[in-house]
């Protein structure tokens, strides 16, 4: 699988970023060894991620977890000593479920970088302005889809974010997910001749986290044209091209 920075498999494991998010993912409840075992495990974790969608945090509880995932309450407090432990095991889930979802994004777009010439990637080089509507396309369809088709996920990483200003050990996972999605943004932002890719991919979290919450918040209410225009203004500003207004109303995304 490509990674953030177009590199194959290998190179994702050289990452300082990505180890330190996969030595993170250590779960902590009650280890199995059979497949059944495992799915039973999951579908607690499922259950209870789709709680803290739903209801927050104060929401889990072994008896609402177990209904929800459609067990026998005693599984989930066989598999998980107590209720942090489960909160703990949930959200490191989701963080390796999230990183998967990125890295196919990455993948996305790197199958377009592959396919761009050289001149086109370097700062100045001709070309950017359509560049910059493809990567802008590209990105507002992700952000759409996760608005659209993963709004549970959404919500799961602000309640996960949030919670993770009051526990430490969800915080060191929080900021370990937060350097391995900055990671691949900066590999990306490398090859279209970023000149800070690491400073411009840390801006592009923290835009892309705030209006995760905005989806949220406003819901239909929040245009796509609106979120897309955001987008668009943070590509072209990170790899240097300035749209006129006549093409900010009149050039098409792809």
């Amino acid at each position: 699988m490509m990674y953030g920075d177009g590199r194959g498999s290998s190179a994702v494991d050289e990452l300082p970023e990505s180890r330190s998010l996969q030595e993170s993912i250590g779960y902590s409840g009650r280890k199995t060894v059979r497949a059944k075992s495992e799915l039973r495990r999951r579908q607690i974790l499922e259950a209870t991620l789709r709680i803290a969608a739903k209801e927050g945090i104060r929401g889990i509880k072994h008896r609402t977890v177990a209904h929800e995932a459609g067990v026998p309450l005693a599984s989930t407090t066989y598999y998980f000593r107590d209720i942090n432990e489960l909160i703990t095991d949930a959200f490191m889930l989701f963080a390796e479920t999230a990183q998967r979802n990125l890295e196919q994004f990455y993948d996305t777009v790197n199958l377009v970088l592959d396919s761009t010439p050289s001149a086109t990637l370097a700062w100045g080089g001709p070309g950017r302005h359509a560049l910059a509507r493809r990567l802008t396309a590209i990105a507002s369809a992700h952000i759409a889809d996760q608005f659209t088709n993963r709004r549970n996920q959404v919500l799961a990483e602000q309640v996960f974010l949030m919670e993770a200003l009051r526990d430490d050990q969800l915080a060191a996972l929080a900021q370990c997910y937060r350097d391995a999605w900055i990671a691949g943004l900066a590999g990306l932002l490398s090859r279209v001749g970023s000149r800070a890719p690491r400073q411009d991919a840390a801006l592009l979290v923290s835009a892309v986290l705030g209006m995760g919450y905005d989806g949220l918040l406003y819901g239909d209410e929040l245009p796509q044209r609106q979120v897309t225009e955001v987008i668009r203004r943070m590509v072209s500003l990170i790899i240097g091209v300035t749209e006129t207004d006549d093409c900010k109303e009149n050039c098409p995304l792809l």
